[in-house]
């Protein structure tokens, strides 16, 4: 049932003479919306694999704060204002790319960006028979959707998981493990014995980059609200913790780097806190802004932009996806399964719901201090 008592059967007209009674459960927003109780479940067609994909019984979704992006029209927004948008569609579609060639999804839609699942069919090609009958981490984000029992994927999107890959770590394999990766290791590329600031260190990504620090030799500069996350930050190898409920940032960084600041930072956060990593960069330093969870903008002096020689960039891992060789990205997929299977990417689930609990989830998901993630399951094995 959905979170206001409805209950709704809708079906496509089908042209292909597959049985329309053969029905899954899905999450449906019909509108961006604050309120995730307008969340609905409902039932649709089940989908059909077609050439080169594959069709998938899902069983574990996260939820992610990308997919709140997608609930409340965050990203749309954001399109909205960007210079090759100004022209858009007179349906107001917006685009990701100059090019118009890839649109930002707006509702109707189902939700949930990964997931993992069993392989039931697939369509005709090598890559998706391939796959037949196996465990798979899949990417899968509106206007398809993993919310729901059933996802077609193409199978290029789809990645088999190695037994040595628990179904709670697969059903997490892309968001956060290839965010934390291509940030450090292909964007950034910090050195070993540099130091990378990071805010929001408690959160699953943030431990996810504590242990590739540790991996690859960079030290970590863990910035935390409170000390609710250090002694666990400390136990992955964390070289330095800035507690900002009692401590000032800048003048703890500087004690921490004997004034000379930070070569590389990530922040999650914006607002105020991300005006003050600007001013803990070294000379030459770069920052990554890859979130907004304060949902507030940041107010910089630009000659705290000039003095350093600041580098401040934006990342969004599906632009960055878009524009790199098939080779590139096969090399990276296949680093991130083997760091997953060596545990590097380990995030505690603290609370599981079904999929037509999908409000409460997200409740659960967005309460202030939580650590962990909040996993739909939406099948059984």
């Amino acid at each position: 049932m959905s979170p206001h008592g409805k209950h709704q059967i809708q079906f496509q007209n089908r042209k292909d003479g597959r049985d329309p009674d053969i029905t899954m459960k899905s999450t449906h927003l019909s509108n961006f919306t604050q309120d995730a109780g307008d969340i609905e479940i409902i039932d649709s067609a089940k989908p059909e694999p077609g050439p080169g994909q594959v069709c998938v019984r899902m069983l574990l979704s996260p939820v992610n704060p990308s997919d709140l992006n997608f609930v409340h029209g965050t990203y749309h927004a954001a399109l909205q204002r960007i210079i090759w948008n100004q022209d858009a569609c007179a349906d107001g579609q917006v685009f990701y790319d100059p090019g118009h060639g890839t649109p930002c999804p707006a509702p109707p839609y189902a939700l949930g960006g990964e997931g993992m699942g069993i392989v039931e069919s697939v369509g005709s090609g090598f890559f998706a028979r391939r796959l037949a009958g196996k465990r798979v981490a899949i990417a899968a984000p509106p206007p398809n959707g993993a919310w729901k029992e059933y996802v077609v994927v193409d199978a290029v999107k789809a990645v088999s998981l190695p037994d040595t890959i628990p179904d709670e770590q697969g059903a997490m394999f892309f968001v956060n493990p290839f965010t934390a990766y291509v940030m450090t290791r292909e964007v950034l590329k910090v050195p070993a014995d540099q130091w990378l600031l990071l805010t929001a260190a408690g959160s699953a990504l943030g431990k996810s980059v504590v242990r590739l620090g540790k991996l690859f030799g960079f030290k970590t500069l863990c910035v935390v609200r409170s000390d609710s996350n250090s002694d666990a930050l400390r136990e992955l190898g964390a070289d330095a913790i800035v507690e900002t409920d009692h401590q000032d940032l800048v003048r703890s960084v500087s004690d921490i780097t004997s004034g000379q600041g930070v070569g590389y930072a990530i922040d999650c956060v914006g607002g105020e806190l991300t005006a003050n990593v600007v001013r803990c960069l070294g000379l030459g330093g770069r920052l990554l802004v890859y979130g907004t969870l304060a949902d507030s903008p940041v107010t910089v002096p630009l000659r705290d932009l000039m003095m350093p020689g600041a580098d401040v960039a934006g990342f969004l891992l599906p632009n960055w996806l878009a524009v790199q060789s098939p080779l590139r990205l096969l090399g990276v997929l296949r680093t991130v399964r083997r760091l997953m299977a060596r545990g590097m990417f380990d995030t505690e689930v603290t609370e599981t719901f079904g999929l037509d609990q999908v409000s409460e989830a997200i409740a659960a998901a967005t309460q202030p201090g939580r650590t962990g993630k909040i996993m739909l399951s939406i099948s059984k094995a």
